[in-house]
């Protein structure tokens, strides 16, 4: 596991090894703002950003939208869906590996009577949101079903409040398959009877780096963990220190393996914000700070 193993070093060391000091993570300057922002994630192509703008309080939720220009970023504007505002609060949008979906949680749609949220999927189609869908059981359920991340192989990566779960919120994959539609499973390493809320998965789903709250082994508040895969079998997430991590809130990770950075929301200075660094046992990151 060579990526955990470099991770390893780049956390806490091992005797007789002396490990490059890692970058600290820092805000990303070109979305740095006032405004409260959340779970950034950035096209494969690098030039439109999604993330989310919300409240001092953690509501009223919207996802913003912004594209590379030559001048720099273009200005904040409300992502629309088919040509329309989302009609209700929407929050963690990410896009697919090959940059042609984009998944988001939102609150129910006007007239429904339920309260909680649900996992669903849009296309992105020259620059535009398009045919959102909601998906279905077993994917969502009754309870909370929110802060997903797709695979390239369509597998959609979530965290869930539904029934048989072990903590506040565990994480679960879903699997398409055409015989029977779908196959969630739970993910019992990467659960925990503390609560895992969010999740970033890379797209051969052989890492994941998720939020876990209140960990034995963490700063307070949530923290950011990696895992990595082999086969079928997860590693124990390995808390991502004090790089990244305080006694505030870290979450809403995006990895980019390809240019070696991460980014991710963290409530360090009294607000949300999206932060920088590289990716964990990552020395040779791109610049991706204009």
């Amino acid at each position: 596991m060579v990526v955990l193993s470099a991770l390893l070093l780049w956390v806490v060391g091992v005797q007789d090894a002396e490990p490059a000091a890692p970058p600290p993570a820092e805000p990303f300057a070109p979305f740095a703002s006032p405004a409260e922002e959340s779970w950034f994630s950035l096209s494969p192509d690098g030039n439109t950003a999604v993330y989310g703008s919300h409240n001092a309080d953690w509501g009223e939720h919207r996802v913003m939208m912004r594209r590379r220009l030559d001048r720099g970023w273009s200005d904040p504007q409300p992502v629309a869906i088919d040509g329309a505002p989302w009609p209700v609060e929407m929050r963690a949008m990410r896009f697919s590996p090959n940059g042609d979906q984009v998944v988001f949680s939102s609150a129910p749609l006007p007239g429904e009577a339920r309260d909680d949220w649900d996992l669903w999927i849009a296309y992105w189609a020259d620059g535009r949101l398009v045919a959102p869908w909601r998906l279905p059981e077993p994917v969502n359920s009754s309870a909370h079903d929110f802060h997903a991340s797709l695979a390239a192989n369509g597998t959609v990566y979530f965290a869930s409040r539904r029934r048989g779960g072990e903590g506040g919120s565990d994480l679960y994959r879903a699997i398409p398959d055409m015989s029977v539609g779908w196959r969630v499973e739970r993910l019992r390493t990467l659960s925990t009877a503390q609560s895992e809320a969010d999740i970033w998965i890379a797209p051969d789903e052989s890492l994941a780096i998720l939020a876990r709250t209140d960990g034995a082994d963490g700063f307070g508040g949530d923290d950011l963990y990696l895992a990595e895969r082999r086969g079928e079998v997860w590693s124990e997430p390995v808390n991502l220190g004090a790089v990244i991590n305080t006694p505030g809130y870290e979450y809403g990770a995006h990895g980019d393996l390809e240019r070696g950075v991460l980014w991710f929301t963290s409530f360090r200075e009294g607000s949300y914000s999206i932060y920088t660094t590289l990716m964990p046992g990552d020395e040779s990151a791109s610049e991706v700070s204009d």
